[in-house]
């Protein structure tokens, strides 16, 4: 008897190893190189497969119902991180340096964002493991069942590290006090806790929202002291002295000196003996414009930008666009400055916008702005 295994009809038995086993025992004529072969193939489609899957946001939802399996949890703990910050801080540029280290190699990224779409998620591609995301709402008062389990998930399958990049409207105290309910440091231990700031809210005053964040974090990244002019930053340093806080480290462009950090994290011991009130995180609007097929000049952005931020309360606006040229741009923008830079290839053409009133910008809106200051 023999068996052909290589057109594509016959080569869809090799997903199943049984069947494989069986044909190998009726055929005692088969050499038993054949037998090597098919295992090779078997596992190089599973291995091809995972992979794939693996840099799927979609990858964990077939065990978000699923009941958590204790015996294949690893047997060591998970190293846990966790990194927040105010909105255009400069978060995702930290985790950029961060899983560029060889300490952080394989590690797991559980993106939250507050708009209902990911539209730098490209950033960490080729950087993470897997790269997951929480879009829609904010990462602390909701999503609960899907964040957990997608831990759970995590801590069952590998021992590499976990980070968890919050929404900048997410309030840290809040998401462990979510996690402890969880029982999730069970089965991670917290590592570090970063919260990033840029340098123009500490000179233009700290939220009263973020005083909390600042002394629950184990380190303070400070982000954006470039941009500062020189008559600012005399007034900076004075401001920047006088912070309460340990561990403030300076961060250009999200990078740091790692050998400041000190682990484990005293973020749960900092909660356990925390006596005031969990502050409640606010919920600002947000907009997702697609620009696709707009042509729009750096200039006029810069322009429209301050009255946008101020007609609508905006506090955030990020994304690509493209200019008359056909070159692409991503911005970044706050209340207190604005950068345009060059953009990815694969950058989507969107814009979001967070803030009071941002529902309100529609692509309409922003085409009337722009021609307002051509």
């Amino acid at each position: 008897m023999k068996f052909t295994f290589s057109s594509a009809a016959n080569l869809s038995i090799v997903k199943k190893p049984a069947l494989c086993l069986v044909l190998v025992y009726l055929s005692p004529g088969l050499p038993s190189a054949r037998i090597t072969f098919i295992d090779l193939v078997y596992h190089l489609r599973l291995i091809a497969y995972n992979k794939h899957m693996a840099k799927r946001d979609n990858d964990l939802e077939f065990s978000v119902n699923a009941a958590f399996d204790e015996a294949r949890a690893v047997v060591d703990k998970v190293p846990l991180y966790l990194v927040n910050g105010s909105l255009g801080a400069g978060k995702t540029s930290v985790l950029e340096f961060l899983l560029q280290q060889s300490d952080y190699k394989g590690s797991r990224v559980i993106e939250n964002e507050y708009a209902n779409e990911n539209i730098d998620g490209y950033r960490l591609e080729g950087l993470a493991e897997m790269v997951t995301t929480l879009a829609g709402d904010c990462v602390c008062c909701s999503s609960k069942h899907a964040l957990t389990r997608m831990l759970l998930d995590f801590c069952r399958n590998s021992p590499a590290p976990v980070f968890i990049e919050a929404t900048g409207v997410a309030r840290t105290m809040s998401l462990v006090e979510k996690l402890i309910n969880a029982q999730i440091f069970n089965k991670y231990e917290l590592m570090q806790s970063f919260y990033v700031i840029d340098a123009y809210e500490i000179l233009h005053g700290i939220e009263p929202a973020h005083e909390v964040e600042l002394q629950a974090a184990d380190v303070i990244l400070v982000t954006k002291e470039d941009l500062l002019n020189n008559n600012e930053r005399a007034e900076y340093g004075i401001k920047l002295s006088a912070l309460p806080y340990a561990k403030v480290l300076s961060a250009p462009h999200g990078r740091f000196d790692l050998s400041k950090l000190t682990t484990p994290s005293g973020l749960l011991a900092f909660f356990d003996t925390y006596d005031g009130e969990l502050v409640v995180p606010d919920n600002p609007t947000y907009a997702v414009l697609d620009i696709s097929g707009m042509k729009i000049a750096a200039a006029t952005l810069e322009k429209i930008w301050p009255e946008l931020f101020d007609t609508y309360k905006l506090r955030r606006m990020k994304g690509c666009f493209i200019d008359d040229n056909g070159v692409r741009h991503h911005l970044e923008a706050t209340k207190n400055q604005i950068q345009i830079a060059n953009s990815a290839a694969e950058e989507p053409a969107k814009i979001v916008l967070i803030g009071e009133r941002a529902d309100e910008i529609t692509r309409e809106v922003l085409s009337a702005q722009l021609m307002m200051f051509e």
